[in-house]
This record gives structure tokens, C-alpha cells and sequence, in this order.
């Protein structure tokens, strides 16, 4: 009778054993963020989705969070105390353009669903495919989707103590590359860039204010040239001064020519250029001069380039420059 007794239990250990293994080999089947309900509180789920952002990372590194985005919806995903720290410790931090598969328990309130990842191995990452795109193709790109772009950098500014903004230029169109200075230890050290310098990126397309923004997941993901007139020169596309007609008014041109004329003013200068044809045209150079370093040494005869915005002034068309780094002396060698 007690051998009996003793099979039983044992029988009904295994068997128990065997349902907890089954179920631990099964995959949960997915949750589609959409389909998340008041109802669903406090569930344990499964979740498929791409990463859209940064991850915010508090300072004491107890406490992460980042956002998911699936085909139908959004949430905010949060991992406390031991599960951030093992996600540090094997450097899986997840950074826009991953697509992230996650399970953990819901919490909604006030319909807005999120999720608490209890264990790091609850989460499992992978980059997805960069395609490489015109900055003008950008807006095309879905949340989430990872892209290779290229172009000049034309502003770099800090966001508070958390984010270093470039501005790329490439042709019309301009977008923001961001560098997350608050998660250097994943990141790596942020590389020095400045204005004028020219830069190839990959990484993840996020979006402020209804423009596109690159968020590169590492600093090997960012390629930089540093700007000089020579690489300038040769990286835009010049066009003949007679080549600028009316249909491109508003469109960001360059082209080159020899001073012929400089009309000083207290707001900057216009300069006329001819080039080789004897096509002429106006570089109304306003904000530029005052901090183009060679303003005060340029003279007629002297051969520039010039990029900027083609508008209609009285009937004329001109060329107006942003910044000094549209300006380039074309000094004999």
C-alpha cells in the first residue's frame, strides 16, 4: 500500500513537472498591442513591435523605459532595479530600429495600456534591415524602420544635458541626427562633429513635431568626414550660372564664379559672379559675410563658390547663403 502510495506521488509530481515544461516550451502567443482592454490588467503577455526611441535610463540605473510600436498601436515598456541591471551587464539595451520581442505583465489605466518586463531574459532584440535613402525619402519610412542617410552637417546643438541634435543637409531637404549623451555607457563616447563637416548615418527613424529624425544606436554607426572647401566643392552638385532659371526658385543650388562686384552693407554683402560662359548672378550674402572669415581679404577678380537658396528679388534671381560654410574662396593652389 505505501509503494502505491509512493508511485502516486511521484506520478503526480512528474506529471506536473511535464505540464510546467510544456508550457515553458510553448510560446505564448502574441498580443496585438490594439487589442489590450481595461479587462486585461495586470495579464501576462506577450509582445512583438519595433523600438521608437531612446530608452530613458534613470541615473541610479534602477529603472528603464522605452516605447514599442507594433502595426496597430504603441506602449510604454518599464524594467526595474535587477532586471536593468542585467540588461546592462550584457549590454542589450534597446535602441530605436530594434525589433524588440517582450513578455511581462500589463498595467492599464485610464486606457492607456503599458508593460513591466520582470526579467531580462523576457526580452529579446534584434537590429532590423537599414535602408539606405536620400534624406528627402525619409518621411516615407515607417516609426521604428532603420535607415542609412547622408549629407552635411549644418547645425549641432544640445537638448539639455541628454541629447546632442545634428542637422543634416543633403540637396532641399534637411533632418535632425540625434545623439544620446545620457547613455554613453551603451552609446559609446559621442564623436566630436561640427558644422560643415559631412556625414553618413544608420539608425532608427523616430519623429518630433512631425519631422523624421535618425537615432544612430551606437557611435560606430556614424561615418564623419570632416569638412574642408576642397571636399565641399567636390560633394555638391555646381551648376553652371546659366543654369539657374525660374523653376528652381526655392530650391537649394550652388555654383561658382569670379567676383565682379561687392557691395558692402551693415547687414552683409551682395556679390556678383560670372563664370566662364559670362553668365552672371547675385550671392546675397547677408548673415554669412559678417562671419565668413574671408570677407575682409576677398577682392574682385577672386573666384568663390556659393550654395544656398535661389529666390526672386525684384524680378532678379539671387543666391542667398546660410551659413559662412557656404561660402568658399577658390584659391589658386
Amino acid at each position: 500500500m505505501r509503494l502505491l502510495k509512493g508511485l502516486t506521488v511521484l506520478l503526480a509530481i512528474a506529471g506536473t513537472a511535464a505540464l510546467v515544461l510544456a508550457s515553458q516550451a510553448t510560446a505564448r502567443p502574441f498580443t496585438v498591442i490594439a487589442a489590450i482592454s481595461p479587462s486585461m490588467n495586470f495579464a501576462y503577455v506577450r509582445i512583438e513591435g519595433v523600438v521608437v526611441d531612446y530608452p530613458s535610463l534613470a541615473p541610479e540605473q534602477d529603472y528603464l523605459s522605452f516605447r514599442v510600436r507594433d502595426a496597430s498601436g504603441e506602449l510604454r515598456v518599464s524594467a526595474y532595479r535587477s532586471t536593468v541591471s542585467a540588461l546592462l551587464d550584457a549590454g542589450r539595451l534597446p535602441m530605436p530600429g530594434d525589433r524588440a520581442t517582450l513578455e511581462g505583465t500589463l498595467r492599464v489605466r485610464d486606457d492607456e495600456p503599458s508593460l513591466t518586463l520582470n526579467m531580462a531574459e523576457a526580452l529579446s532584440l534584434r537590429a532590423g534591415e537599414a535602408q539606405t535613402i536620400d534624406l528627402a525619402a525619409l518621411d516615407a519610412l515607417p516609426l521604428g524602420g532603420r535607415a542609412t542617410v547622408a549629407g552635411q552637417v549644418r547645425r549641432v546643438r544640445t537638448a539639455g544635458e541628454s541629447l546632442r541634435i545634428m542637422t543634416l543637409r543633403q540637396g532641399d531637404t534637411e533632418a535632425d541626427v540625434l545623439i544620446p549623451l545620457s547613455l554613453r555607457a551603451v552609446f559609446g563616447p559621442p564623436p566630436e562633429i561640427s558644422a560643415g563637416d559631412w556625414l553618413t548615418v544608420t539608425g532608427g527613424v523616430g519623429e518630433y513635431r512631425g519631422r523624421r529624425q535618425v537615432m544612430p544606436a551606437s557611435a560606430n554607426a556614424l561615418t564623419i568626414t570632416h569638412g574642408n572647401p576642397q571636399l565641399t566643392a567636390q560633394r555638391l552638385d555646381i551648376r553652371p550660372i546659366g543654369a539657374l532659371n525660374r523653376d528652381l526658385i526655392g530650391h537649394w543650388v550652388a555654383t561658382q564664379g569670379q567676383i565682379v562686384r561687392i557691395r558692402e552693407m551693415n547687414s552683409g554683402a551682395l556679390l556678383e559672379i560670372e563664370d566662364a560662359a559670362g553668365d552672371q548672378t547675385t550671392i546675397a550674402a547677408f548673415g554669412a559675410w559678417l562671419t565668413w572669415p574671408f570677407s575682409q581679404t576677398i577682392t574682385l577678380g577672386d573666384r568663390i563658390m556659393a550654395q544656398g537658396a535661389l529666390i526672386d528679388y525684384k524680378g532678379k534671381l539671387e543666391i542667398q547663403p546660410q551659413l559662412p560654410i557656404d561660402l568658399i574662396w577658390l584659391q589658386d593652389d
